[in-house]
């Protein structure tokens, strides 16, 4: 399984995921640095792919929830709500868990 990593090109923040993300491979705050053929071991004790809202703009979250599963969509939209709480994400366009 391919690993995708991406680096924000204003912060820093390295984000690695297990397919290309097609919101972030269009965003100018994004860049793909490189696949590897299994993830790298993580750093700070954070799991590889493991996207954090926190470290991210309102807009890049909601790019990044464009285009996940329903799991990980809840996982994000549940970590924002009990971190910074921005509206623009529990209550945006991808808030919706329904599924449908």
């Amino acid at each position: 399984m391919a690993v995708v990593i991406y680096k924000n090109t204003k912060t820093g923040a390295i984000v690695r995921l297990a397919a290309p993300n097609k919101a972030m491979d269009q965003s100018q705050r994004w860049q793909r640095v490189e696949e590897t053929a299994e993830p790298a071991d993580p750093a700070g004790g954070q799991e590889p792919g493991r996207y954090d809202p926190a470290d991210h703009t309102v807009d890049e979250v909601n790019a990044y929830l464009a285009d996940v599963d329903l799991a990980e969509r809840e996982r994000i939209i549940q970590a924002e709500a009990e971190g910074k709480a921005r509206r623009g994400i529990i209550s945006g366009p991808y808030s919706d868990l329904s599924g449908a």
